[in-house]
């Protein structure tokens, strides 16, 4: 009995001393375990913060690209508008060219026509005046011809500021300082008359020239006196020779265009003459513009 009491008591002991056992083991772990899940549950939110605080971060510098790539976009956007304003405005520019050239192109090929109406208008006059040039010359040959039986010292023939000039001695048409004829003075008259007839074209200007020295009683002076003698010869074409007065005027000029000095009795002799001055007529002239 006291023996199965011992070995009662020693199994009880025994299990006490295993669950005694068992229960501090099981504590131990549960603690530690709570202390791992403590410690893994503070890193856990440390690195939560971490993480929320990254994110933050993340969130401002994207909200920050954002805003930049927004500005970049705007001046973009911007640059984009302007370069299609400066197409246009190239485009423009280039149509506005285009229709200048074309009116420069246009008043250039107006202007070269004008070039060459007016050219062609120079060309006209420049053979009109060389044929009226030439017309001269033709009277002058003429008047030469008629004059050959007459003293070659009596007479002259020039060509110049486009007008003929016809130059007679005093001594063929004049009694010494008067305005009469001599009497071989009508024959001159009538050869000058039959060439000037031949050419109604032309006006006629008859010019009375004297000396420096010379008498000339009667006229009041020396021009009065050289514009006499330049009417009566104009008269006695248009009376006596059948001249067309239109085509004559009568001038004088006294001593003011001297051919030659007056110092000496030959130089004086050529001072006094007639000049007869022929050139075309200037309703003529105004045809032939007219019709260029």
């Amino acid at each position: 009995m006291k023996k199965s009491i011992i070995i009662l008591s020693v199994f009880t002991l025994l299990i006490g001393t295993f669950t005694l056992n068992t229960g501090c083991v099981g504590k131990k772990k549960f603690r530690r375990e709570m202390a791992n899940r403590d410690s893994l549950s503070h890193t856990l939110n440390v690195r939560n913060l971490e993480l929320s605080r990254e994110i933050g971060q993340t969130k401002l510098l994207l909200a920050e690209k954002t805003g930049e790539g927004n500005g970049l976009r705007e001046i973009y956007d911007k640059q984009v508008v302007e370069i299609k304003k400066l197409e246009k405005e190239i485009e423009r520019l280039s149509k506005q060219s285009t229709s200048t050239q074309q009116s420069l192109n246009e008043e250039l090929r107006l202007r070269d026509a004008q070039l060459v109406e007016k050219e062609q208008v120079i060309s006209n006059f420049s053979e009109m005046l060389q044929k009226q040039e030439e017309g001269i010359d033709v009277v002058l040959n003429e008047f030469k011809a008629t004059f050959l039986d007459l003293p070659p010292r009596d007479f002259g023939y020039e060509h110049k500021d486009y007008r003929g000039h016809l130059v007679v001695s005093e001594k063929q048409l004049f009694k010494p300082g008067t305005d009469q004829f001599t009497k071989g003075a009508n024959a001159v008259l009538e050869k000058i008359a039959r060439v000037l007839n031949n050419h109604p074209e032309l006006q006629i200007l008859v010019v009375g020239h004297s000396d420096s020295q010379s008498s000339v009683k009667g006229f009041k002076n020396r021009l009065d006196f050289s514009t006499s003698r330049a009417a009566a010869v104009t008269e006695s074409l248009t009376r006596d020779y059948y001249m067309n007065g239109v085509q004559l005027t009568a001038a004088g000029r006294g001593d003011f265009e001297p051919r030659t000095s007056n110092e000496t009795e030959d130089g004086r002799s050529m001072n006094r003459r007639i000049e007869v001055v022929f050139y075309p007529r200037v309703d003529e002239v105004r045809k032939l513009a007219k019709k260029n």
